[in-house]
């Protein structure tokens, strides 16, 4: 039975522990996933003031071109001062490579001049610019290319603004373009990218190539796959811009979530330490009271808990029964056969005892030889004197041990609350007198054969 508790006492605190540890990993999963929340919602706040930036500073260069149209559209076609004019809109601007003109599609102006050599000849004639070239033609929409590696040297966007003249019939007629070459990343630099690498983010911003549909990567601040990155768009002339960011450490703070669970656990592992020791605190006040309460011989509640009991049950004003049993002769038992063999009669004669009670019964060993029982229920007399006689019966029948039988008769008495008695003294006295009658009447000598 010990150990039975002591494993129910075991599993109770495995199962708590394991509880804790779910509960736990909820918990932490439900802050993971706030915590996520949280880092998507600031940083689609960072996204849009960014995207804002970008789309700012990629409207205010490409206004060069169209700067340009206007002067071209007013001279009807002339390139008048040209030089004084670009240079006004070049000037302290380090993202703008150069402006250039270009009448039929083909390049005859540009500034500045100095590096930018390879610039002139035919849009239209040059494999790597006549498809874009030629849809802005026949849209009458500006493109915006690239990146490209630039025949100057280093990477660059090409806008390509198209131009067309009215004669006086209002009807239009192509006159080429206004192209500003970008420095790629230069161009970004009004949206100050870089303080996203400051504010602990990877980002990408690429488009979706209009020949064969492979993504081209336009700026990036990492070569490592963005996957989980939240997007947005950015409306560029001729096209849309993907802009790919995400925290350089991911939504979830690993290292808080690995504390978060040292955490859990040793707290989980605490409790658990605490419940058991709870537990075995208490399984042990039970043992100690178990024992102060039973018998140690036959297992029996003992004569602290009869008077207990007793006690509680005038309390409550709980009509009840008591009834005294007495061994006959038990001291010939142990004198002839020894202390053994008269330990081994009263455990024999408990267990016949409790056999002939109910469930709701009580049996108790008040002394060496002398046992009571509590009948919880008021019952009348002849409920008892049929107790009584299947007792003496039970009792009465031979047990053998090892090879001795002895032969063992029992007295009886009762006593009933309110009927008989109304306090323990005076319950107690009833039932043992009646026994002693029933002793000195029918004597039950020990036979031994």
């Amino acid at each position: 039975m010990k150990k039975n508790k002591r494993i129910d006492k075991r599993g109770m605190t495995l199962l708590f522990l394991a509880f804790l540890l779910l509960l736990s990993s909820l918990i932490i999963t439900m802050l993971a996933s706030s915590e996520k929340r949280r880092k998507i919602q600031q940083a689609e706040y960072v996204m849009t003031s960014e995207i804002s930036k970008l789309q700012y500073a990629i409207d205010s260069r490409l206004l060069s071109t169209e700067i340009l149209e206007m002067i071209i559209v007013s001279s009807q076609g002339e390139i008048t001062d040209f030089d004084r004019i670009a240079e006004r809109l070049y000037i302290n601007d380090p993202a703008i490579r150069s402006l250039q003109l270009a009448p039929d599609g083909v390049v005859t102006c540009v500034y500045p001049l100095e590096g930018n050599e390879e610039a002139f000849g035919s849009l239209f004639d040059d494999p790597d610019r006549k498809v874009e070239a030629e849809y802005a033609r026949d849209t009458g929409r500006m493109t915006l290319a690239g990146p490209y590696e630039l025949m100057q040297g280093g990477m660059g966007l090409v806008a390509r603004n198209p131009v067309y003249l009215e004669d006086e019939h209002k009807e239009e007629s192509f006159w080429g373009f206004t192209v500003a070459i970008l420095n790629v990343p230069e161009i970004f630099n009004k949206a100050e990218l870089m303080n996203l690498s400051q504010q602990g983010y990877d980002y990408q911003i690429y488009r979706i190539h209009p020949d064969g549909g492979a993504v081209q990567i336009i700026t990036s601040n990492t070569d490592q796959a963005l996957t989980g990155a939240i997007e947005d768009e950015i409306s560029v002339p001729n096209g849309t811009w993907y802009f790919n960011m995400q925290p350089k450490t991911g939504w979830i703070s690993w290292e808080n979530i690995i504390l978060e669970v040292i955490i859990a656990v040793t707290i989980s592992i605490l409790l658990s330490l605490l419940l058991y020791g709870i537990l075995t605190i208490n399984q042990q006040k039970k043992q100690m009271t178990e024992l102060a309460n039973t018998d140690s011989l036959t297992g029996l509640y003992n004569v602290r808990y009869f008077m207990l009991m007793m006690k509680q049950l005038l309390e409550k004003g709980q009509p009840f029964g008591v009834l005294f049993l007495d061994l006959n002769k038990f001291k010939e038992v142990n004198d002839h056969y020894g202390h053994d063999t008269g330990d081994r009669l009263l455990i024999e004669v408990a267990d016949r005892i409790k056999g002939c009670l109910r469930k709701e019964d009580y049996i108790f060993r008040i002394g060496g030889d002398e046992f009571t029982v509590i009948i919880p229920e008021g019952k009348n007399q002849a409920f008892y004197t049929s107790l009584m006689e299947r007792i003496t019966e039970s009792v009465a029948k031979p047990c053998s041990f090892l090879d001795t039988s002895v032969h063992q008769g029992i007295s009886c008495g009762f006593s009933r609350f309110p009927e008989d008695q109304t306090d323990v003294e005076s319950l107690i006295r009833e039932a043992d007198r009646k026994m002693y009658i029933m002793k000195n009447y029918y004597e039950n000598p020990v036979e031994i054969h």
